[in-house]
């Protein structure tokens, strides 16, 4: 979620966020590792990208991780996508809730 992207509340994150888009299928992970009470627990989320514009992208959670445990998202889960800067190696990206999120490609 955004809140959890930006670090507030939870658990203290380790390392980087992962997200990786795949544009045949429309699908978007991204994961992290977390540390709970110092174990290393990886973190996933499964979402469908819908696509309403050439920048604009409705998102809908399907699938929460943590873990070995996994639980379908309810479908009030969902948020939009409005890329505002986008080139080879740089996206800027903002959610619905407003937050921006600068993202980099490794």
């Amino acid at each position: 979620t955004s809140e959890s992207i930006l670090g507030k509340g939870g658990f203290p994150r380790i390392g980087p966020i992962q997200q990786m888009i795949d544009t045949k299928t429309l699908t978007a992970y991204n994961s992290e590792v977390v540390d709970y009470f110092g174990l290393k627990i990886p973190r996933k989320i499964e979402a469908e990208l819908i696509p309403r514009t050439d920048c604009y992208t409705n998102v809908q959670f399907k699938k929460f991780l943590i873990g070995p445990l996994g639980f379908d998202a309810p479908e009030q889960f969902k948020g939009a996508l409005d890329i505002t800067y986008l080139d080879d190696d740089l996206r800027l990206t903002r959610g619905d809730k407003g937050n921006l999120f600068v993202l980099t490609r490794q």
